[in-house]
C-alpha cells in the first residue's frame, strides 16, 4: 500500500499532522484487510486508502478542500483498476463526503454489468456511467447509499475555517492588496493512492478539491480519466496477467511480457491534461525495469508536450515484473520484487508505503521528501524544474497462480 499527500511546499508547523494522517490512512487500510471475511479488491483498497485524507481537515480532498471563485467546495476523484483495465471519474461533485468512494461505486456497477448482472436500469444496451459531473452526480451517490448533504447543508458542506482563510488570502492577492509570503504554503495536495494485492492485481486512485478560486466546474488531473492516475497487471507473455481475467488476444504483440504498474500524481492539473504525462509514463513502466529513467524520461517528455515548461507537481508509481519472474526461496514462499518510485519537480512530497507478510507485523514508512539542491534538472532550458527521484525497492510475498 503506497499512498501520497500531495507536492508542493509544506509549512513546518503541519509536519507532524501531515506524517501522522499518511501513517492513519496506511494502517485503517491494512486493519480493513486484515479483517475482512473476504479479501478486498485492489480498487477497493486503494479507494479506502484516500478515506482518511477526504475526512481530514489537512489535505486539499473532502473535508477542508480548495474553494471555487463562488467560496464553495468542488470535489473530483478516479480509480483505476488494473484487473479489469477500467478506470472510473467523478468531477465538480458538491454535497459528497467521500467522492473517491463515489468513483469506487461508479467501476463496481460497470463490472457487474459486463460479467452479465442483470440490472434493469442498463437493459437494452444501455451503459453504465463511468465519469459522472456535475448536481446530479450527488443523487448518484445518494442512490448508491454514500453519506451526502442535504440541499439546506450544501453551500458550506465541507467548507472549513482553513480552506475559508485560504480562500479570503488568495482573494486579497487578486485584488493586489498582499503579495506571497516567503515560505507560505502552496496547496497541490491533490492526494493518491497504489496498491498491489497478493495475487499481484495493481490500482490506483486520487482524490482533489483543485486549484483555489477554480473556476465552477473545472475538472483537474483527478476528474479525467488515465489523466492523473493509472494502473494495469502484470502480463507474463504467455497469455493473461497474474490474476486478471482471461482475453483472446489478436495479436502476437499483445502477448509480450509486460510489468504490472500504478501511478498517482498530484500538481497542476491543466500540465498533466495538456502533457499526458501518465500516458507517457505508462508505456515506460510497461516495458522498463528502470524506474528512474522511466519517471526522468517520461517528465522530460511530457515538458515537450506542455509547451516546453516543466511539470509542476509530483508522481508515486508502483512496477512489479511479471510473474514469472518470481523467485522460489529456500522456505517456498514466492517472493516477487516491487519497486516504488517518487519524482517531484516542487520543494517537497509527502509520501508513505505498507508492506508485510502474512506471519510478520506490517512495516510502515513514511516522509515527507524534501527535493536537495543537487536535484537534476534535464533539458537545460531555463523553464525546466528540476527534478528530484527517491526509490524503495520491496521484496514481497506473492501468491502461485
Amino acid at each position: 500500500l503506497a499512498v501520497h499527500s500531495g507536492a508542493g511546499r509544506y509549512g513546518a508547523s503541519n509536519e507532524a499532522a501531515y506524517l501522522s494522517l499518511l501513517r492513519c490512512a496506511l494502517e485503517s487500510t491494512h486493519r480493513v484487510i486484515s479483517s475482512a471475511s473476504c479479501p478486498p479488491t485492489a480498487a477497493e483498497m486503494a479507494a479506502h486508502l484516500l478515506q482518511s485524507f477526504e475526512l481530514s481537515r489537512l489535505t486539499n480532498a473532502g473535508l477542508g478542500a480548495n474553494l471555487t471563485e463562488q467560496g464553495r467546495v468542488e470535489c473530483e476523484a478516479s480509480v483505476a483498476c488494473g484487473e479489469t483495465h477500467s478506470v472510473s471519474c467523478c468531477g465538480a461533485v458538491r454535497g459528497v463526503r467521500r467522492p473517491s468512494a463515489l468513483a469506487l461505486r461508479l467501476l463496481q456497477q460497470a463490472t457487474r454489468v459486463e460479467e452479465g448482472d442483470a440490472n434493469a436500469t442498463f437493459a437494452f444496451g444501455r451503459q453504465p456511467p463511468l465519469v459522472v459531473v456535475g448536481d446530479h452526480a450527488r443523487q448518484l451517490a445518494r442512490d448508491f447509499g454514500l453519506e451526502t448533504a442535504t440541499d439546506a447543508e450544501l453551500d458550506e458542506f465541507q467548507v472549513t475555517d482553513r480552506a475559508q482563510q485560504h480562500w479570503d488570502k488568495w482573494r486579497r492577492r487578486f485584488r493586489g492588496a498582499e503579495t506571497e509570503a516567503e515560505g507560505d504554503e502552496e496547496r497541490l495536495d491533490t492526494v493518491g493512492a497504489i496498491c498491489m494485492d497478493p495475487r499481484g492485481n495493481v490500482a490506483a486512485a486520487l482524490s482533489s478539491g483543485g486549484v483555489a478560486l477554480k473556476v465552477p466546474g473545472r475538472l483537474g488531473l483527478a476528474g479525467c480519466p488515465r489523466m492523473g492516475c493509472d494502473a494495469a497487471n502484470a502480463v507474463d507473455g504467455r497469455g493473461d496477467g497474474n490474476g486478471s481475467r482471461k482475453r483472446k488476444r489478436s495479436s502476437r504483440g499483445q502477448n509480450k511480457a509486460k510489468n504490472a504498474f500504478a501511478v498517482a500524481c498530484t500538481g497542476r492539473g491543466e500540465q498533466f491534461v495538456r502533457s499526458n504525462l501518465v500516458g507517457a509514463l505508462a508505456r515506460r513502466l510497461a516495458r522498463s525495469s528502470d524506474v528512474e529513467r522511466a519517471l526522468r524520461k517520461a517528465v522530460v517528455e511530457s515538458t515537450a508536450a506542455n509547451g516546453g515548461r516543466g511539470i509542476e507537481g509530483g508522481v508515486l508509481a508502483l512496477v512489479a515484473p511479471p510473474p514469472c519472474t518470481t523467485q522460489m526461496r529456500a522456505d517456498g514462499d514466492n517472493v516477487r520484487s516491487v519497486e516504488l518510485g517518487v519524482a517531484f519537480t516542487t520543494p517537497c512530497m509527502g509520501v508513505g508505503f505498507l508492506h508485510c507478510r502474512a506471519d510478520a507485523e506490517p512495516q510502515v514508512q513514511v516522509e515527507l521528501l524534501r527535493r536537495p539542491e543537487t536535484s537534476q534538472t534535464e533539458g537545460g532550458d531555463q523553464l525546466q524544474l528540476a527534478i528530484h527521484v527517491s526509490l524503495f525497492r520491496l521484496p514481497v510475498l506473492s501468491e502461485g497462480k
